[in-house]
């Protein structure tokens, strides 16, 4: 886990020096729509730090600046795709995420190797897990990445696992490179594209330029449209997902055992993701260790 923070936080270093370096060459209109997404952002964290959760209409996201689009709109098909999967037992192979996704409602995410947008997923993907578990719909969730250089993606290393484990179902790269499959007509020149769809069709997509910091309530209302929830029904199971993190967050902090805890979990952790144990085995090496926990 301490590699994994580590490594983060690097690529979000570079990822922020990247952009610092770009945006001189940017026209200042366009600069100034990224400084307000930046503010926006900021108010949303602000939120989430007073243990606010809002869900929003989707209709009232915009993205600041002039219009911006990437992908299918609303009422369009989604194409299939060719990508390669980067994890997983399907590792190295060509899959279409569409396909995959059968008559399950998806979530799909078309990435750059942005630094600032990946360290955001972590917190997107948990709001959408939270949301997940608490329908009956089976949300299916996508990452394609978009990269001229594959390996960009990959050298990502333990991060990559850990998004799996927090619930995404596909995660891969196009092989069509930065701009992605021609015939969805995505804009390279923003970070994030957020596409919405059920029954094979787009209900909603959002666009940002730098990829969400943190889980945006529009999207989020997008989410509860599609899973057909009320926002405020929506709103209601993050924020009790939240307190439920907060309370247990507490009782490990009062447990003197915990960092060893934490260290086992962490190091049994990577022996599941390298194949050594089986979640089975992990669970029951655990539970010899602390057996208070039966």
């Amino acid at each position: 886990m301490k590699r994994s923070a580590i490594a983060l936080t690097l690529v979000a270093l570079v990822g922020s020096m990247s952009f610092a370096q770009e945006s001189t060459r940017r026209r200042p209109e366009t600069r100034e729509a990224e400084r307000k997404e930046q503010r926006s952002a900021g108010r949303e964290r602000r939120e989430y730090d007073q243990n606010k959760f809002p869900v929003k209409d989707p209709d009232g996201f915009k993205v600041e600046g002039e219009s911006v689009f990437s992908g299918p709109q609303p009422g369009e098909k989604l194409p299939g795709l060719k990508a390669t999967s980067i994890i997983g037992e399907d590792k190295g192979q060509e899959i279409d995420p569409i396909a995959v996704t059968g008559d399950k409602p998806q979530i799909l995410f078309f990435q750059d190797e942005s630094g600032v947008a990946i360290r955001g997923l972590y917190g997107v993907v948990d709001a959408i897990g939270k949301i997940n578990r608490k329908t009956d719909k089976d949300l299916h969730v996508a990452c394609v990445f978009l990269s001229d250089d594959p390996d960009s993606i990959t050298s990502f290393g333990g991060m990559l696992p850990t998004l799996r484990e927090r619930g995404i179902d596909v995660i891969a790269v196009s092989k069509d490179g930065r701009d992605g499959p021609g015939v969805y007509g995505l804009n390279r020149k923003v970070s994030q594209t957020i596409i919405l769809a059920r029954n094979g069709k787009v209900t909603r997509n959002f666009v940002f330029r730098q990829g969400m910091l943190f889980a945006d309530p529009h999207v989020m209302g997008g989410i509860a449209e599609l899973i057909d929830e009320d926002r405020e029904t929506v709103a209601g199971w993050l924020a009790e997902a939240n307190e439920e993190a907060a309370r247990m967050r507490m009782r490990r902090d009062k447990d003197p055992q915990s960092a060893a805890k934490a260290a086992l979990r962490e190091k049994l952790g990577e022996f599941v993701r390298a194949g050594k144990l089986t979640r089975e085995e992990a669970g029951e090496l655990y539970e010899a260790a602390f057996p208070e926990r039966r």
